[in-house]
């Protein structure tokens, strides 16, 4: 990409997260684009993280053992306010996590049954109460973590933490080679090919255990959202923020990038 193209998508990056309330920094840009584009950069020099967010990753790295299922899990990761470095004291920590393909719901299951007496993760979005709780964001099987080109998913995948296996973050930005192809992203030599397995006994007993947890939302009045869980089911995830959380960023985000370019 030229440099100008670039330039525009560092301006882009500044806007969205801008409309979160916080800065991209110097450091942000060189980690992203390379230092060559900080140097020149106007933006604010800041830690990547505050206080809080630090003491919520310290606090992950110590309750891993409670996500982990044997060699099923390949990666863990923080996003949202954790993610991004701007956390405050009461919040949650989003938890992105990838298991092996025709997983996820036997893996849910898991989870579900683990925090039967912690009660330390959240599965679903309705408790007040949330502070230093584990909430489990989007758990993606191998097969599921190519993402939409947009300046949500960018900025997720710019910001996400890794916390266990980190290597294989090289490996889900390849997945997405528009953050190469678009969006300028410095070039990382090609990280090892993971190499996905099918079982043909697993697959039918992850569907059991998606029909099994479908019903139970069912019974126990939590209004499933039958067609997004299908469609993500049918590419290999499960999504927990609510699907008007990224569209509420979007509109605000185009509005503000059509009130800037009119100026």
């Amino acid at each position: 990409m030229r440099d100008i193209e670039i330039v525009k998508r560092i301006e882009e990056l500044r806007i969205f997260r801008s409309l979160i309330g916080v800065d991209l920094s110097s450091s942000d840009i060189g980690r992203i684009w390379g230092p060559q584009y900080s140097k020149n950069s106007e933006m604010v020099e800041c830690n990547q993280l505050n206080g809080e967010a630090e003491e919520k990753i310290h606090l992950l790295k110590r309750s891993l053992s409670h996500f982990l299922f044997f060699d099923k899990v390949k990666f863990i990761g923080i996003s949202g306010s954790v993610g991004a470095g701007f956390a405050k004291k009461e919040d949650d920590i989003d938890l992105f996590i990838v298991v092996e393909d025709d997983f996820m719901w036997i893996y849910r299951l898991f989870l579900e049954l683990s925090n039967l007496f912690g009660g330390r993760i959240r599965l679903k979005k309705d408790k007040n109460d949330v502070k230093d709780k584990f909430c489990v964001n989007l758990i993606a099987e191998e097969r599921g973590i190519v993402f939409d080109n947009d300046i949500f998913n960018f900025h997720e995948l710019m910001f996400l933490k890794p916390v266990y296996n980190e290597k294989y973050m090289r490996h889900i930005l390849f997945a997405n080679e528009w953050v190469f192809d678009d969006w300028g992203v410095r070039s990382y030599p090609k990280s090892v090919e993971y190499v996905r397995t099918t079982n043909p006994v697993k697959k039918v007993l992850n569907e059991i255990c998606f029909l099994m947890q479908l019903s139970f939302m069912y019974i126990s009045n939590h209004s499933p959202d039958y067609a997004r869980l299908k469609k993500n089911n049918s590419i290999g995830r499960i999504e927990f923020f609510p699907q008007e959380f990224k569209s509420k960023k979007m509109k605000n985000y185009m509005r503000r990038l059509k009130s800037n370019q009119s100026v």
